[in-house]
Formats: structure tokens, C-alpha cells, sequence
């Protein structure tokens, strides 16, 4: 036992490294390469301007600097902590969505009532899950930052001065058995209405063994949005949160404060009257809104604690 668990402990730790190969994480090659194109058709016309963000892009102190390597810390941190805590939770979706099943029939009987074509039911499906996804991340995001307990963890992700596709990572555990539990909860809730309702068997629409809309969002400049690459997506953002409008969501203007919590559908900003376009706007600094302290691992074990006695920080942390 104690050597399975040493294996175990020791692949979850070294985990990270396969991120790049990984289609169903963020920074996969093949996402990273889709953000590398979109920044060539969105600067092509102004070549000074494209030139200066690779060069930037090809910074080593922008992979490597103080603020990129307490990212990692993070993702390193975490992988232990999901193994040891984590695992027994995320395994427990199945069982979750069968008690939901058990539940239904309990209350109305024997379900498989409705009968359509597999691949509508796939469709449907893949449709239900990406919107129940899309609307309970949004409002998970919308709670940290308007509960103050909430928001001393979610604020480690906010505190980064200088983004990279890394920074996506940077989240407190708490925070991320938040997200781990909204997932399996959403997941599982939905998988169990199906499982009762249709008769046959359901899945997720999947290419490269991650759900469709997923795939989709990832391909299309995902990464940018933990960048400082400006991408907007003009009057398509009235429906689509680009990377342009999450890097206003991650500003430290008091103008941009609590803007585009979305995801990937902007409808929950515009009920909720947090959505901002990005054509008038402009982003100088990333992080904490009147923070000036410089953050580290240490520090923010337990969170941060606000300050507002201290003043807006107007210069940014060297990469």
C-alpha cells in the first residue's frame, strides 16, 4: 500500500510536465500554437507592434521571472494536495450522478421515457453541459469576489503583475476544491437527469478526448486571455468573452474592477450588468488593486488579507 501510494504521490507531483501533451489542459501544444495564430492575424497589419509582442513573448524573464515561477509553485502545490485530498472527490462523479438516478425513480418511478436518436441525445447533452458549465463558473467567479472570505483566496490568482498562459494555474486550494466540487456537482446532476430521462446510453461529444465546446474554446486564443497579448472579438463579444475582456477582468483600474466574469458566453455579464467591451478600453496594469506588497508562496498560504489603508501600486513588478 504505502508503495502504491508513493507512486502515486510521486506521479501526481511530476504531473505538470505533461500538461503540454495533455489535450484536456489548457496550455496543450496544440492550444498554444492556436494562440501563436491568432497573434499573427491580429498584428499582421502592424508589424513594429507584432514584432515587439514576440519579442516580449520571447522574453526568458517573461517564462521564467519571479512572478512565473510562483505560478508554478502553485501548480506543483496543488498536484500534492489533489492527490492527497482530491482523489476520493473527483472519483465520485459516477456515484453521484447514479444517486441522482436512484433518487428520480424513488420519486417518480422508472424513468427512459423519452426515446431519441443517439446522436441527439449526444448533442443535447453536450449542449446542457457546456451551459450549466459556462453559468455556474460564472457564478462561482461572481461569489469570490463579493464574499470577502472568498475573495482573500481568489485574490492569489489576481495578484499576478505579468500574465502568462501559466497564471490560469495560479489559484489557492481552497479555490480549487471550489471548482473541483462545482464540476462533479454539475456534471453529475446533469449525467443523472439524462441517465433517467432518455433510454441508451449518453456521452459527451469529445475530439481528442475533451468535450467539443471545450476543444473549441481552447483553439480559439484561449491562452491569451492569461497573456498581455490584446485580442478583442468586436461585436461578437456580445455573445463570446474574448481574451481582451479577461484581461480587463484582470486590471487593477478601478474602472475595470469586478468586469466580465464570463467564461465563454458574455449572456451572465449582461444579466448581472458586469460585461464590458474591450474596442474603448485599454489595460496598463495587471495584479491587486491598491497592492502593493510583493507576493509569494509563503504569504499567501493563508490568503490575502485586504488592505485598504495602502495606495494603488503604479508600477509593475520586473519580469
Amino acid at each position: 500500500m504505502f508503495e502504491f501510494l508513493s507512486q502515486g504521490f510521486l506521479s501526481s507531483l511530476f504531473e505538470p510536465i505533461s500538461f503540454l501533451t495533455n489535450p484536456g489542459k489548457r496550455i496543450y501544444w496544440l492550444y498554444l500554437l492556436a494562440s501563436v495564430l491568432f497573434i499573427f492575424i491580429a498584428y499582421r497589419h502592424s508589424t513594429p507592434l507584432f514584432m515587439s509582442k514576440v519579442k516580449q513573448t520571447l522574453n526568458i524573464k517573461y517564462w521564467a521571472g519571479r512572478n512565473s515561477l510562483l505560478d508554478m509553485k502553485w501548480i506543483f502545490l496543488n498536484q500534492v494536495l489533489a492527490f492527497l485530498l482530491l482523489v476520493p472527490l473527483l472519483t465520485g462523479q459516477v456515484g453521484w450522478a447514479m444517486s441522482i438516478y436512484r433518487q428520480l425513480v424513488n420519486w417518480f418511478g422508472a424513468g427512459d421515457f423519452i426515446e431519441w436518436p443517439y446522436w441527439q441525445v449526444v448533442v443535447l447533452y453536450t449542449l446542457v453541459i457546456f451551459i450549466a458549465e459556462d453559468f455556474t463558473r460564472f457564478l462561482v467567479h461572481y461569489l469570490y469576489h463579493k464574499v470577502p472570505f472568498l475573495w482573500r483566496f481568489h485574490a492569489i490568482h489576481h495578484s499576478a503583475k505579468v500574465m502568462t498562459p501559466f497564471t490560469l494555474y495560479r489559484i489557492h486550494f481552497v479555490e480549487y476544491v471550489i471548482n473541483s466540487c462545482r464540476a462533479v456537482f454539475v456534471l453529475g446532476f446533469i449525467s443523472g437527469i439524462f441517465i433517467y430521462s432518455f433510454n441508451g446510453a449518453i456521452s459527451l461529444y469529445e475530439i481528442l478526448g475533451v468535450g467539443v465546446f471545450t476543444l473549441i474554446f481552447n483553439l480559439a486564443g484561449a491562452n491569451l486571455r492569461h497573456s498581455h497579448i490584446w485580442l478583442g472579438f468586436g461585436k461578437y463579444e456580445r455573445a463570446f468573452i474574448s481574451p481582451a475582456q479577461h484581461q480587463i477582468h484582470h486590471s487593477s483600474a478601478p474602472k475595470h474592477l469586478d468586469k466580465n466574469f464570463g467564461a465563454s458566453l458574455a449572456v451572465w455579464d449582461k444579466l448581472f450588468g458586469t460585461w464590458l467591451a474591450s474596442k474603448e478600453e485599454k489595460v496598463t496594469h495587471f495584479g491587486l488593486y491598491r497592492q502593493i506588497n510583493r507576493q509569494a508562496l509563503k504569504k499567501q498560504l493563508l490568503g490575502i488579507k485586504p488592505n485598504k489603508n495602502i495606495g494603488v501600486k503604479n508600477d509593475e513588478e520586473s519580469t
